[in-house]
């Protein structure tokens, strides 16, 4: 059987593929890489597969319209992302995980998809009470990048007394700022008169409608916010490089690290930038504490045994800014530590003070990202995904052609991304054969 998998971005995703390729292997199936570029070609070579695994149900409309319908496939989705404060608004989360056009009456697409991957029971609640139908295609599956393959080879930094210089972890968020496209910051505005962004969904037939409370409807805000962030991120660096604590920075892989990289330069903060390709996982493991801004990259700290402090409360005037369903308002954030003062925040780090595992932060990841049983997450996917598919057809022939087609293609888009003077990014990369070896040896799963 061959499966096709669909990476969002690089520097999320793969570590996720590269463990379901090997688990897939090992019941004899074949599960190829994908992207946003492949995707192009897969509406003229989709005979080569039995499978196709995307994050979410757009992926598959807005890159093939409504042919895919008539594929002969399983179609799977497996979320990226799929937790944090989009958890507290049920209405919300059933429309991330099926999709405004559900909601407008535009059914079809979910009825043809044969499953949902879902990270958590609080997921599955959600479906049950906004789309009961749809509920029998749903399988809690856990959150995939803590399957205990992409977890593997790394060390336990969670028991003992920690050393007096931490090795102290800052992640960004500037995507408004500093995005990888290159896109002005003034292009966000342009949400302010687009209903995809304005609205959740917006039935035109029954009148019913359901208003957006996410960042990206509020782009002065979500500009301010991110100001302060930048800024109070760079002060909180200085501090804790001052303090003697090794620091190592995690730039958001929607942002473009060579801005932080400069920044960093110019302003003669000693600190290293993470590799963007290696695995957050990973990452986390190196650190003892991670410092930020609300993310949901506290939930895969806090899973990991890192102690995550948010820089949320530094600032005033940030408060006044924030939206009902922003991170901040997560349900994780009501147990995590929000100094108000970078001292204060010193304070915590240099008492050696922890927070990652109290009852409340376990049934938060219970909920939302069935901890611990996600360590089995990619066994339940591979299960799901071989469910009642057959494979009498030879797709040999099918696949040699994706294969060549995919190189020759890659070879001419590279060479006009040339031209143009255009660099790959995480979500707009070649899949060649150096990718592909990559993204392979990011796992020790055999």
């Amino acid at each position: 059987m061959n499966v096709y998998f669909h990476i969002d971005e690089l520097n999320r995703d793969a570590i996720v593929a590269s463990v379901l390729k090997k688990k897939l292997a090992q019941h004899g199936h074949n599960l190829v890489y994908g992207n946003r570029v492949t995707n192009r070609l897969l509406k003229y070579l989709h005979r080569a597969f039995d499978v196709i695994v995307v994050p979410r149900p757009h992926v598959l409309y807005d890159n093939w319209g409504d042919e895919w319908m008539l594929w002969d496939a399983r179609f799977v989705m497996l979320s990226s992302e799929s937790l944090g404060i989009i958890c507290k608004d049920h209405q919300v989360m059933a429309r991330t995980l099926l999709e405004k056009e559900y909601f407008e009456g535009k059914r079809k697409y979910v009825d043809r998809i044969d499953a949902f991957c879902l990270w958590g029971p609080k997921q599955l609640q959600a479906v049950k009470e906004f789309a009961s139908e749809v509920s029998q295609k749903c399988h809690v599956v856990g959150h995939p990048r803590h399957d205990v393959g992409c977890l593997s080879g790394q060390s336990d930094r969670t028991a003992g007394t920690l050393p007096t210089n931490k090795a102290v972890g800052v992640i960004t968020r500037a995507v408004a700022l500093n995005d990888y496209f290159g896109r002005s910051s003034l292009d966000g505005f342009t949400t302010l008169f687009d209903d995809h962004f304005q609205y959740e969904f917006f039935n035109r037939t029954t009148g019913e409608r359901l208003s957006s409370k996410r960042p990206g409807a509020k782009p002065a805000e979500t500009l301010i916010v991110q100001v302060i962030d930048a800024e109070n991120t760079l002060r909180v660096i200085r501090s804790l490089v001052k303090a003697g604590h090794k620091v190592s920075v995690r730039v958001h892989p929607k942002e473009n690290i060579d801005v932080w990289k400069n920044l960093l330069e110019r302003c003669n903060l000693n600190a290293e930038i993470s590799d963007p390709r290696l695995p957050i996982a990973n990452w986390l493991k190196s650190v003892d504490y991670i410092v930020g801004p609300p993310s949901t990259s506290f939930y895969d700290a806090v899973m990991l045994g890192v102690t995550p402090i948010s820089i949320c409360s530094l600032d005033p005037r940030r408060k006044e800014n924030i939206g009902e369903l922003w991170e901040d308002n997560n349900r994780l954030m009501e147990h995590i530590f929000k100094p108000r003062t970078i001292e204060e925040l010193l304070n915590y780090i240099n008492k050696g003070i922890r927070n990652f595992n109290s009852g409340e932060i376990l049934n938060v990841l219970k909920d939302e990202a069935d901890y611990p049983a996600c360590s089995r997450s990619l066994d339940k996917v591979v299960s799901i995904c071989t469910a009642d598919v057959q494979t009498t057809k030879n797709r040999k022939l099918a696949l040699v052609w994706f294969g060549v087609t995919r190189y020759l293609f890659f070879k001419m888009w590279r060479i006009k991304n040339r031209i143009r003077g255009r660099r790959e990014n995480s979500a707009m990369f070649a899949m060649g054969k150096n990718e592909a070896c990559f993204i392979d040896n990011l796992s020790s799963v055999t």
